[in-house]
């Protein structure tokens, strides 16, 4: 875990990085934005580096990332959506995603069999009604499930733990 402090996204950054943590692939980013394929990969890259987070560290985790440090605001959330994180396995689990990139990481920290994590994972995101888990971690925040909008950024970890590690 490093303490230095982050390098704040550029005004463009933060356009792409609100489209992400809503769980568009950067190909919907590229079409949303009218930018080629290859700049919103440059871009992604660029808010990783400002950010800590290791170059292969998954999506959610930059979401989580990006939510952390007050980089963009947490996705709306949809109207009628069903309740979710409502256990302690859940809670354990969006943590994880959020958290961790490796699979294998990622179960061991949720506690449970990597060979249920897919299934676990595909289950809390039909519950939040996310697109995906990297809309699941964005949901999560505007919960107040993964960091309350009162917390002090400069108090959470720059980067976080266990992320790509």
């Amino acid at each position: 875990m490093t303490t230095t402090p982050i390098t704040p996204i550029t005004p463009a950054q933060k356009r792409l990085a609100a489209h992400l943590v809503q769980g568009l692939s950067n190909s919907e980013i590229a079409t949303e934005e009218y930018l080629a394929p290859d700049t919103v990969s440059s871009h992604v890259r660029g808010m990783r580096q400002n950010l800590h987070c290791p170059p292969r560290s998954s999506r959610p985790v930059l979401a989580h990332a990006l939510l952390l440090h007050r980089q963009v605001e947490a996705p709306p959330l949809p109207p009628l959506r069903p309740a979710f994180a409502t256990n302690e396995d859940e809670r354990l689990l969006l943590r994880a995603i959020a958290e961790h990139s490796a699979p294998a990481d990622i179960a061991r920290a949720a506690k449970i069999a990597p060979r249920d994590l897919k299934s676990r994972t595909e289950k809390l995101v039909r519950a939040a009604g996310a697109t995906d888990s990297t809309h699941l971690v964005g949901l999560g925040h505007a919960l107040g499930l993964l960091g309350a909008a009162g917390h002090d950024a400069a108090s959470q970890p720059a980067t976080p733990e266990g992320a790509g590690l």
